[in-house]
Formats: structure tokens, C-alpha cells, sequence
């Protein structure tokens, strides 16, 4: 079983990164068709065409894999609701490319619902997972040291880190270019991770009065994150250019904000 769980964690995460690119190349890479000779017009119709021929092939070797995991467990009610929920998206083309309106896929979506009931899938077992991710954030002012880059502004931070954070999370969602929660005003995250249900977004911070300014935006965004279908924990780091306070009274600020136990802050310096 354990095979087989990682099997469908492997389909899953590359249905998600495709799913992704997919979307971001409908929603902001469409061309002028007016400006396009017939001969690029037919080659973004068949790379779209290739892309969405891909995600249907992973979605349909997906549901038997799913179907014979959960058929083993032996719960023929939670079995039959799966069953109900999930065989719609495979009618026509278009359900198994929806979206949730979020950038991310309605179908993974409600495998995930049913999926996350097992300690294989369960977020709350990726102890290891969530150990190396607070390593890679931990670390973020050692790796753009390491990478010849000082940062002088946000994008500078996160940037880099989306790509790092990318060699560890296959699935990691590059979302600093669109707003991931419309009501939120300062906390939008810069990547997102489905197989955590994590969110990041990286702050640059001048000094503690900002952070603290910053904190409190952060902390008004909180209720609009709340029952979140997709993501369960957020995380902020921020990036000082100089020490602005020590760890020890960041964790300190940190803490008087009364922050949800699944909003964690983390605070670098770059010198």
C-alpha cells in the first residue's frame, strides 16, 4: 500500500505543476491572434493542445490507482461517496481542467478530501517534509549569500527562494504575480505548496518598526484565510537587510500578535 500511495503522490504532484502552468498560460499567456502568422497560431493551438491531452492522461491514470487504494481499506460507504464525487470530472474534458478559482485544480482538490483521511496522504505525518521547508526558509539569507545576492528589495528575496524552495517541492506554485486571496491586503503568499497545503510569502522589513507594522497587516489577513478548501498552514518570513532586532525578540513580537498556531513567522538577516 505504501507503494501505491507514493505512486499516486508522484501523479498527483506532476498533475498539479501542469495543471498550473496550464492555467497561468490561459489566464495571462494567450496571444494576439491578430499579430500571429498561421503558422504560430497553429503552434500555441497544438501546445495547448498538447497540454491539456498530457493532463488527461495523468487524470485517467490516476482514478484506478485511487480507486483500488481506498477500495482496499474497506469502507464501502466512504468508498461509494468518492466514487459519486469524483466520477463527474471524467465526463467531459473540461471538468477534469477546471480550476477552483484559485489557480488550483478542482480535481486534486477532491482527491485530496478523500485522500487526506489516511495517515499516507495526511499532512499531519509530513513531519520530515515540513522540517526540510522550515530549513530552506530558515536558511533563506545563507542561500542568497551563497548565490552572490544581497537583496535590496522584496522581489529580491522571493525570487530566488521560489526556485530553491522548487528543488525540494516539485509542486510548488510561483503565485507572486497574481492575488492568491482577493480580500487579503498584506499577506499574499509567494508560493504555494499543495502537498503541505502550505502557503510563504516573504517579507523585507528596514527595520522594527516595520516588522511590527507589517506583523499587524499580516494578522488583520488572518479571518480571510480561515476554512481555506486548499491551505491549513501560512508562513511569513522576514528578510533584513541589517539586524534589526535578535530571534529572540522577533519570537517575542511574534508571540504578543497571538498569531494562529498554523501562522508561523520567521524572522532572517542578511548581515
Amino acid at each position: 500500500m505504501k507503494h501505491l500511495a507514493e505512486k499516486i503522490k508522484r501523479i498527483m504532484t506532476a498533475f498539479d505543476r501542469s495543471h498550473y502552468d496550464y492555467m497561468m498560460s490561459k489566464e495571462y499567456g494567450i496571444p494576439d491572434f491578430s499579430k500571429l502568422s498561421q503558422e504560430e497560431r497553429y503552434a500555441y493551438e497544438t501546445e495547448e493542445q498538447e497540454r491539456e491531452e498530457s493532463l488527461i492522461y495523468m487524470a485517467e491514470k490516476l482514478l484506478p490507482l485511487v480507486q483500488a487504494y481506498i477500495e482496499a481499506k474497506h469502507l464501502p460507504n466512504y468508498y461509494n461517496a468518492f466514487l459519486a464525487e469524483i466520477t463527474p470530472f471524467y465526463e467531459t474534458k473540461r471538468k477534469i481542467l477546471s480550476d477552483t478559482g484559485d489557480m488550483d485544480s478542482e480535481l486534486m482538490h477532491v482527491y485530496r478530501k478523500y485522500l487526506d483521511a489516511f495517515d499516507d496522504f495526511s499532512i499531519i505525518d509530513a513531519r520530515k517534509e515540513f522540517d526540510i521547508l522550515e530549513n530552506i526558509l530558515n536558511s533563506t539569507a545563507t542561500l542568497l549569500k551563497d548565490f552572490g545576492i544581497q537583496p535590496k528589495s522584496e522581489p529580491e528575496v522571493y525570487k530566488p527562494m521560489i526556485q530553491i524552495c522548487k528543488t525540494a517541492f516539485p509542486d510548488n506554485k510561483d503565485c507572486s504575480h497574481y492575488k492568491f486571496q482577493q480580500t487579503a491586503k498584506c499577506y499574499n503568499p509567494d508560493i504555494l505548496i499543495p502537498s503541505l497545503e502550505c502557503a510563504v510569502e516573504f517579507k523585507y522589513v528596514d527595520d522594527e518598526k516595520e516588522l511590527n507594522r507589517t506583523m499587524d497587516e499580516i494578522l488583520a489577513d488572518v479571518e480571510g484565510y480561515k476554512g481555506n478548501p486548499s491551505y491549513s498552514v501560512f508562513y511569513a518570513v522576514f528578510y533584513a537587510a541589517n539586524s534589526i532586532c535578535s530571534p529572540k525578540r522577533f519570537n517575542s513580537i511574534w508571540a504578543e500578535k497571538h498569531f494562529p498556531e498554523n501562522w508561523k513567522g520567521i524572522y532572517v538577516q542578511g548581515k
